[in-house]
Formats: C-alpha cells, structure tokens, sequence
C-alpha cells in the first residue's frame, strides 16, 4: 500500500530554481562575454523575460543564442574549466552547432545562429531510431535578420535581440502570451522547419 500512495505520491517536475538558474545565465553571459562571443537570450528564457519578467515557472533549462560568426574554440574550454558539465554537443561548426552545459543541475543550451538566404537560422536535433540505430534530425528555425541590445534581467544586464517582440511572435505564434506546459520543442514552434540533415 505505502508502494502505491509513493508512486501517486510522486511529485511533478515544478521547473528551474530560479536563483541558481540566474546565477547560471550571469556565469555563462561573462564566459561568452570574455571569449567575444555575440550571444544574446533566446527561446525560452528569452519568452520568461519578455512576457513573464521571469523565468517561466514550467521551464527546465536555460536558452541563449550566439553568432556562428564569433565562434571561439575555447567556449568549451573555458565553461569545463568554470565548473561546468558538458551535457550534449550536437551537429558541427558548419552545420546547426548546438553546444549544452549543465551546472547547479540546471541545463543550458547554446545555439548558434547562421545567415543563409537573408535570413539567419539556428538549429536542434531531434532524437529518433531507424533500423535500431539512433539518429539525429536537423530541425531549422529561421528568422528575419536582426540586430542586439542590451536589457535588464532580474536585476543582471543581457544581450537579447532588437525587437524581442518580433523574435519571439516568430518563434512562438500570435498566441505567444498564453503559457504552454506542454511545449512540442520540435515542431510547436511556427518557425520549424524540416530538413533532411541527419547525423
């Protein structure tokens, strides 16, 4: 009996401490900062500041995007030698690079951004198996070019895109204000976009 009331007692993911993510995003803004980086927050945590002023209650990582342009080699150097953890590298310097640490049992994920076609892009893999084999699919989210700027975040000052509005209607649709507990990464946003790339 005390089997089953722990297994329906079990508690639901409640999202990121806040105090340790924001410890997280100022670590990881100085390390970028420092190697000349052009990053800026985006996706989820770039939707918390703009729409909630916070982190959103429901997220279970950090989001920041940085410019392929301004790749360092040592961004992995110097987060490990920080404290970090390297939880995923996925795709390569041409090709979708995303790069993801872990600190304080908090996620961070670094996308880098391409310019193509006159728009700029970045990308994420989604995890599948074919014939038993497991594999990854470059998904593609674009947006219209645009430049940076500096805001404040709970009290630290961050790099976010000129007009967050537009980055983020592009991202999540014209019903952006209303929160999503259950967010499809892959294909929720209105920007995904398919692609055949496949490591």
């Amino acid at each position: 009996m005390s089997f089953l009331k722990d297994l329906l007692g079990k508690k639901k993911k409640t999202g990121i401490n806040k105090d340790d993510a924001l410890k997280n995003l100022t670590e990881a803004r100085d390390i970028l900062d420092k190697l000349n980086i052009r990053y800026w927050l985006t996706d989820g945590t770039l939707l918390g500041f703009y729409r909630n002023g916070d982190f959103i209650d429901h997220d279970e990582d950090l989001d920041m995007g940085a410019s392929i342009d301004s790749f360092n080699d040592k961004v992995v150097l110097d987060f490990t030698d920080s404290g970090w953890k390297i939880a995923n590298i996925y795709g390569k310097r041409e090709c979708g690079l995303e790069i993801s640490f872990k600190k304080r049992k908090i996620k961070l994920d670094i996308f880098f951004f391409y310019t193509e076609d006159g728009k700029i892009w970045h990308g994420a893999w989604r995890k599948y198996k074919e014939d038993g084999i497991t594999k990854r699919n470059l998904i593609k989210y674009s947006y219209d070019t645009f430049g940076i700027k500096t805001a404040v975040f709970k009290g630290e000052t961050f790099n976010i895109p000129e007009d967050p509005e537009k980055f983020v209607v592009t991202k999540y649709g014209k019903n952006w204000r209303t929160p999503v507990k259950q967010w499809d990464w892959e294909f929720g946003p209105s920007n995904a976009e398919k692609t055949e790339i496949v490591i």
